[in-house]
C-alpha cells in the first residue's frame, strides 16, 4: 500500500512536472539577443560571414574588410582592395592561425605578428593562366590539408604544405561547397548536389529529391547528414545506407514562403536556420520549433547574411545591416507579444497552464491555443498585483480589488480604494488574506464554501501602505510606500489594532532619506533603508543591524524585495538588477546577477518583480514582455583569458607611436617611455567585469582601466618593470590574471659608456681646473708680489720724494736764510753807501760853506770815496734774488711797471717773511713808515681790503 502511495505520488509529480512543461514550451521565449550597428564597429552596414579565433575573439566578414570584436572594442582591418570580406575560414590546426578571408577578385589570409597586429598576405599571385570576370569568393572550405576557395563560376584550390595554388572551372558552376566530417560536398548552380573524391566532384543526390530546390547547408549529426534547401525544408542523409530522408517540421509551411540563406547547429539537437525574410527560426532535430527570432523580437535585421556558433554554444549573425549575438547557452529568454504591447509588467502568475499578467495597462492572459496574449474583459486599468490563494485568483488595481473567475472580474461587494499588496496570514489560530491599500487594511476570510471573501476593514488603522509581512510571533509589518514602518498587533476578531509602534527609521542615529522596505528571507524578517539590512530582535524587541547579511552581502542593501526560490536560493530585486543569492555552509552569497542593462525592453528603475513558479522557474517583470531564468539549465562556459592585444609606445621627440611585440619581453627606449598597454577579455556575456593593472616599481595600489580596456603609463623612469593585471566580475573575484616584464632602459646619457666619457670628461675637466686654479693662484700671489712691489717702489719713491723735499725745504730755508743774510748785507752796504753819501754831500756842503776847512774837508771826502762801491749794488741784489725766486724781480716789474726800487726793496723783504719792525730797522724807517709804505705798496699792486700783502708777495710767481 506505501509502495502504492509513493508510485502514486511520483505519477503525480511527473504529471505536474511535465504539464509545467508545457505550458513553459507553449509560450514563445527566444534567447537573448544583442545588436551591433555601425554606430558600434564604424564599418559598413551589410556583414557576410563570421567566425571565432583561437583566442576567442570574433571576426565578421563587412563590407570595409575584416572586423574583430573581443567583446569590448570593434577593430577594422580592410584589404588592400578596401573591397568587402564575403567569407572567412580561420585554420586553428597550423601552429600558428590563419584567417583565410574571400573577396571580389581576391583571397588571401591575415595572420599576426610579434605585435599582435593582422597582415595580410594575398594568394592571388599563386594563380597562372587565369583571368578574373566579377568572381567573388563565397566560400572557404578546408579539407586535410588543401583550402578551397569557391566563387560562383571556379573554385582556387591552395595547398598548404606547398604552398601552391590550382584553380578549376566546372560546368556546371558552383553555388556552396560544404564541409562535413572532413569531407567537401557542393550544391552547383541549377544542378545536382556532388561529394568530392579527394580528385573530383562525383554525383551524390540528383536535385529532384529535393523538389529540384538547391541544397544551402550540410551539417553532421549522429552519423547523418543534415541537407537544409533553400524552400523545400531539410533532408537527413545517411551515410551508410545512402538514403535520404525529409525531416518535417512545424514550419515547412513557412519555410516554403521563405528563403533559407545559412545554417548552423547549436547541438546534436538543435538547428538554427537563417532567412533572408523573417529572421532565424530554432527548430530541434524532431522538428518542433523551439524559437523564433526576428526584428519584431529582438533581432536587429530579418535578412541573415551569415550564422556561426562560437564555442560557448553562442549564436552570431551577420546581418544585411549590422551584426546580432544571441545568447542561446544563457539561462535568459524572454518572450514579447507581438500583437499587442502590453505595457510595463508588475506582477505575473501561471495558474492552470495559464499566464496572467498585471501590468500599468490592464491584465492579460496567454492563450496556448491561439499562440497569443489578450488582455481580460473588465481589466483595463493600473494593476499592482496578482495572486493565487487556493485556486482563486485575486487582483488589486488603481481602483480596488478584484477576483478573477473564469476570466472575467467578479467585484468586492463594497467599495475599496487601491490594492498594492496582498499576504496570507495566521494569527490567533486563523487563516484570513490581509490586502494592504491606498487607505486601509482589509481582511479577507473563508466562508462555509472554502472560499475567500472579502470580511471587513481593520477600524482603527489608515495609511497609505504598500508591503505587508508577518513574522513568526505573530507581529504585522506595514512599510509606508514613503515613509517610516509600522508593527501592528490585532484583536482576536481581527477587528482591530491592538498595538501599534511606528518606527520612522530603522536606526535611530540615522536620519531616514529613502523608503524602508520590508521582505522575509528564510522565515526571518528583513529590513533596509538602502543602507543597512536590519531584522526585529523579538526578544528584546526592537529592530537590530543584520549582521550576517550586512557583512556578507554589503552591496545589497539597496533591495526593495526578496523573492524566495527554494530553501537555499533567493532572488534580491534591487533597482537596477536581479541578483541570485545561494546559502550554503552557513553563509550567504551571490551566484549570479542580472542587470536591467542586458534584459530586452527592461523594467523602469525599482519596479522590476519576479514569479517562481512550482518547478523553481523564475520569471521577471519587463517592460512590455517577460522574461525566463532557469535555475537548473547547466550551461558550460569557457572563461575567456586576460591577453594583451597590443603595446604602443610613444616617442615625444619625432611625435610617433610605434607598436611593440605583445609575447616578450621588450626592451624599450628612454625616449619611447609613455605606454599604452591594450587589454582584451573576449567575454559576450554581458556580464560585468574590470580589468585592473599594478605595475611593480611604479604602482602603490591597482589601477582600473579605461573602459576601453587600455591603460596609459606616461613618463616611465628607467628601470625593469612587471606590468601585473587581472580581470574581476562584479563581485569581486578574479576570472584570469596576466603579468607582462619590460624594461624602460637608462637614456644615453645615463648608460655605461656615458658614464665613463663623463668620467673621464671630469678628470679632464678637473686636470684643466687645476691648471687654471694654479694659474689664478700664481696670478694671484704675483699680483700681490707686484703689488707689494709697486708699493714698495711708491714707498721708497715717496721717502725719497719725501727726503728731496725735505732736502728742498732744507736748501729753500737755507737759501731763505742765505737770501735774508744777502739781503741783509747788501741792504747794510746800501745803507752805509746811502750814509757815506750823504756824509760826503754833508761835508762837502760844510766847505762850501765854510763850516769845514776844505783842506779837512777833502781829506774826509777821499776818506769816504775810498770806502764807496763804484757797482751798482741794488743792481746785484736784484740779479742775485731773481736766481734765487724765479725772477721774482723782473715778473713784479712787468706785471706792475709803477713800482718804484723802493718798493721792490719793501716787496723783496716781505717775500722773505720780515716784519714791519724788521724791515723798518733794515730800511731805516720808522715803523709809520713802512706802514705808509706798505699801504702805497697795496694800492699799486690793486689788492683787496680782504687780501694779505704779505701772502700775496709771498706766493706771487
Amino acid at each position: 500500500m506505501k509502495f502504492f502511495l509513493v508510485k502514486q505520488l511520483a505519477l503525480l509529480l511527473i504529471t505536474i512536472s511535465t504539464f509545467q512543461a508545457c505550458f513553459a514550451q507553449d509560450i514563445p521565449f527566444v534567447p537573448p539577443a544583442f545588436n551591433y550597428t555601425t554606430h558600434n564597429y564604424n564599418a559598413g552596414n551589410q556583414n557576410w560571414a563570421v567566425a571565432q579565433g583561437r583566442n576567442r575573439v570574433i571576426y565578421v566578414g563587412n563590407d570595409y574588410g575584416l572586423l574583430s570584436f573581443d567583446g569590448a572594442n570593434w577593430k577594422l582591418t580592410p584589404l588592400p582592395s578596401h573591397l568587402s570580406v564575403k567569407s572567412i575560414f580561420i585554420d586553428h590546426a597550423s601552429g600558428k592561425e590563419k584567417i583565410y578571408v574571400g573577396s571580389f577578385e581576391e583571397f588571401g589570409f591575415f595572420q599576426r605578428d610579434e605585435k599582435n597586429e593582422l597582415l595580410y598576405h594575398s594568394l592571388k599571385h599563386l594563380i597562372k593562366d587565369f583571368t578574373f570576370y566579377n568572381d567573388e569568393v563565397w566560400t572557404i572550405n578546408k579539407v586535410g590539408n588543401r583550402i578551397f576557395f569557391q566563387t560562383f563560376s571556379s573554385y582556387f584550390i591552395y595547398n598548404e604544405s606547398d604552398n601552391s595554388l590550382t584553380v578549376e572551372k566546372p560546368f556546371p558552376a558552383p553555388l556552396y561547397f560544404f564541409t562535413a566530417e572532413d569531407t567537401l560536398y557542393a550544391q552547383f548552380i541549377d544542378e545536382h548536389f556532388y561529394v568530392f573524391d579527394g580528385t573530383r566532384f562525383r554525383l551524390l543526390l540528383t536535385k529532384d529529391k529535393f523538389d529540384n530546390d538547391q541544397v544551402v547547408s550540410v551539417l553532421p549529426f549522429n552519423g547523418e547528414i543534415y541537407l537544409t534547401t533553400a524552400k523545400s525544408g531539410i533532408f537527413s542523409f545517411n551515410l551508410t545506407t545512402q538514403k535520404l530522408s525529409r525531416r518535417k517540421t512545424t514550419v515547412d509551411n513557412e519555410l516554403k514562403s521563405e528563403t533559407v540563406n545559412r545554417v548552423t547547429s547549436l547541438s546534436d539537437s538543435v538547428l538554427v536556420l537563417g532567412t533572408l525574410k523573417h529572421g532565424l527560426y530554432a527548430l530541434k532535430t524532431d522538428g518542433s520549433l523551439l524559437w523564433q527570432l526576428n526584428r519584431d523580437n529582438g533581432l536587429y535585421n530579418n535578412t541573415v547574411l551569415g550564422l556561426f556558433t562560437d564555442e560557448d554554444k553562442n549564436l552570431w549573425a551577420a546581418l544585411d545591416n549590422g551584426v546580432s549575438h544571441i545568447r542561446t547557452s544563457s539561462p535568459l529568454s524572454f518572450f514579447e507579444p507581438k500583437n499587442i504591447h502590453i505595457g510595463l509588467v508588475e506582477d505575473i502568475l501561471v495558474k492552470d497552464n495559464q499566464l496572467y499578467v498585471a501590468t500599468n495597462q490592464g491584465i492579460y492572459t496567454y492563450a496556448n491555443e491561439q499562440k497569443k496574449i489578450y488582455l481580460l474583459p473588465d481589466f483595463n486599468i493600473q494593476s499592482w498585483f496578482i495572486r493565487n490563494f487556493d485556486n482563486q485568483i485575486i487582483t488589486g488595481n488603481n481602483t480596488g480589488t478584484a477576483f478573477i473567475v473564469n476570466n472575467r472580474k467578479k467585484e468586492l461587494p463594497e467599495e475599496s480604494t487601491g490594492g498594492t499588496d496582498i499576504k496570507a496570514m495566521r494569527i490567533h489560530n486563523r487563516d484570513f488574506l490581509l490586502e494592504s491599500t491606498y487607505t486601509a487594511l482589509q481582511v479577507y476570510l473563508r466562508n462555509t464554501e472554502g472560499q475567500w471573501v472579502y470580511s471587513h476593514k481593520i477600524d482603527n488603522f489608515f495609511d497609505l501602505i504598500n508591503q505587508v509581512e508577518q513574522d513568526h510571533a505573530g507581529n504585522i509589518w506595514a512599510t509606508h510606500m514613503y515613509k517610516g514602518l509600522y508593527r501592528l498587533r490585532l484583536d482576536d476578531r481581527l477587528q482591530r489594532v491592538v498595538l501599534r509602534e511606528f518606527y520612522p527609521a530603522l536606526d535611530s542615529t540615522a536620519t531616514a532619506t529613502k523608503p524602508i522596505r520590508t521582505m522575509k528571507l528564510m522565515g526571518r524578517m528583513v529590513f533596509t533603508n538602502g543602507n543597512s539590512f536590519y531584522t526585529y530582535d523579538d526578544i528584546a524587541q526592537k529592530i537590530t543591524p543584520f549582521d550576517p547579511l550586512n557583512q556578507e552581502l554589503p552591496q545589497l542593501t539597496d533591495t526593495r524585495n526578496i523573492v524566495t526560490i527554494n530553501d537555499t536560493s533567493f532572488w534580491f530585486l534591487r533597482p537596477e538588477e536581479y541578483t541570485l543569492v545561494k546559502f550554503s555552509t552557513g553563509k550567504y552569497h551571490i551566484s549570479d546577477k542580472v542587470p536591467f542593462s542586458i534584459l530586452n525592453n527592461p523594467p523602469n528603475t525599482g519596479r522590476g518583480n519576479m514569479y517562481v513558479d512550482k518547478n523553481n522557474v523564475s520569471y521577471f517583470c519587463l517592460n512590455g514582455g517577460i522574461g525566463k531564468y532557469n535555475l537548473f539549465d547547466k550551461f558550460h562556459v569557457n572563461l575567456p583569458g586576460l591577453e594583451i592585444s597590443k603595446i604602443q609606445s610613444y616617442n615625444r621627440k619625432i611625435d610617433t607611436p610605434n607598436n611593440l611585440p605583445v609575447n616578450k619581453r621588450n626592451v624599450i627606449n628612454f625616449s619611447e617611455n609613455n605606454l599604452t598597454f591594450e587589454f582584451q577579455y573576449p567575454d559576450y556575456s554581458k556580464k560585468k567585469f574590470t580589468i585592473e593593472c599594478f605595475l611593480e616599481n611604479y604602482d602603490t595600489r591597482w589601477i582600473a582601466t579605461a573602459p576601453d580596456f587600455t591603460i596609459t603609463y606616461p613618463n616611465l623612469p628607467a628601470n625593469s618593470y612587471i606590468l601585473n593585471s587581472r580581470v574581476l566580475n562584479d563581485m569581486g573575484e578574479v576570472l584570469s590574471t596576466l603579468s607582462v616584464p619590460f624594461q624602460i632602459k637608462n637614456p644615453w646619457y645615463k648608460t655605461t659608456l656615458a658614464l665613463m666619457v663623463y668620467l673621464t670628461l671630469a678628470g679632464l675637466l678637473l686636470t684643466y681646473l687645476i691648471r687654471i686654479y694654479i694659474r689664478m693662484v700664481i696670478k694671484r700671489k704675483n699680483k700681490i708680489f707686484a703689488q707689494r712691489e709697486k708699493e714698495r717702489i711708491a714707498q721708497l719713491a715717496c721717502q725719497e720724494k719725501l727726503i728731496a723735499e725735505m732736502k728742498s725745504e732744507k736748501l729753500q730755508n737755507e737759501l731763505i736764510y742765505k737770501s735774508k743774510e744777502l739781503a741783509n748785507a747788501t741792504l747794510m752796504v746800501i745803507n752805509h753807501q746811502e750814509l757815506l753819501n750823504k756824509l760826503k754831500k754833508e761835508i762837502q756842503e760844510n766847505i762850501r760853506t765854510g763850516k769845514l776847512y776844505r783842506s779837512n774837508g777833502s781829506s774826509l771826502v777821499k776818506m769816504i770815496d775810498s770806502n764807496l762801491s763804484g757797482e751798482d749794488e741794488w743792481a746785484f741784489f736784484q740779479e742775485n734774488f731773481d736766481l734765487i725766486h724765479e725772477n721774482f724781480f723782473r715778473k713784479l716789474t712787468e706785471r706792475y711797471p709803477v713800482l718804484t726800487p723802493g718798493d721792490l726793496r719793501l716787496c723783496a723783504l716781505l717775500r722773505l717773511n720780515y716784519s714791519s719792525k724788521e724791515i723798518a730797522k733794515m730800511l731805516n724807517l720808522t715803523l709809520r713808515g713802512v706802514e705808509a709804505a706798505r699801504y702805497r705798496l697795496r694800492k699799486k699792486l690793486n689788492l683787496e681790503e680782504e687780501e694779505n700783502l704779505v701772502s700775496f708777495v709771498i706766493n706771487f710767481t
